[in-house]
């Protein structure tokens, strides 16, 4: 029987392919203007479209903060993700989620167990693969305003609205972008249970030549490892 995993593991879990979604959301920057954006927030965004709509992967370094009142939390970790069409590979501290496009195994280093399932049960809005259709109509923006952090970078703060609310389980999600580099420094996510997250971006590489290696579950290489295999 599966070990389970520690209640921030969870959460944890139940956000890591969110996190893919939302910061590649930032990174390939959807079409997720019309006509109820205004100006400035539409501004913004078409740079970010006009810069990034070339990106066919990215690999992104972050930090993420979980909080959680109800829960009592307030979880750090860092992680790494690497996005290549419709293969994933993401790593937030002891856990990893690896795609191929087809088959997603998501590992717990601690449990050391992996649970395999099959990607098209995944909910089609954490699917990195459909990302530049899936946010052409999936948000309202809204323009927040500029900033200046200590380091002299001017930053653009944008808020996005999920137009149907109904089927997200956060409501909000705030993006803070480098004016003049047009990427994006970090994502916040504001979900529907009070729980909020926010990912920093570390260190960001477009279109990084990444290997195939890195989007299959070697179990040879985790001695012992437990299978769950949900497919």
């Amino acid at each position: 029987m599966a070990r389970p995993l520690l209640k921030e593991g969870r959460l944890h879990l139940r956000t890591m392919r969110t996190t893919i979604t939302l910061l590649a959301l930032g990174l390939f920057a959807m079409n997720t203007l019309h006509a109820q954006d205004d100006p400035k927030s539409k501004a913004v965004m078409d740079r970010l479209i006009a810069k990034n709509k070339s990106y066919t992967s990215f690999e992104a370094e972050f930090t993420s903060r979980l909080q959680s009142t109800k829960d009592k939390l307030d979880v750090k970790q860092e992680g790494h993700v690497q996005v290549q069409g419709r293969k994933w590979h993401l790593t937030l501290d002891a856990n990893t989620v690896i795609s191929d496009g087809t088959t997603m195994w998501t590992y717990n280093k601690e449990a050391n167990e992996v649970t395999i399932n099959s990607t098209s049960e995944m909910d089609q809005e954490l699917d990195p693969s459909r990302l530049l259709s899936m946010y052409e109509t999936g948000f309202k923006s809204q323009f927040v305003g500029e900033s200046t952090l200590p380091d002299g970078t001017v930053t653009q703060v944008v808020k996005l609205f999920p137009s149907d609310p109904a089927k997200r389980n956060y409501h909000t999600v705030v993006l803070t972008i480098d004016k003049n580099k047009v990427e994006p420094r970090s994502v916040v996510i504001m979900y529907k249970d009070g729980s909020e997250v926010t990912y920093t971006l570390r260190k960001f590489m477009p279109n990084p030549t990444l290997s195939d290696a890195l989007f299959a579950f070697d179990k040879s290489r985790y001695p012992g490892v437990e299978v769950n295999d949900m497919r």
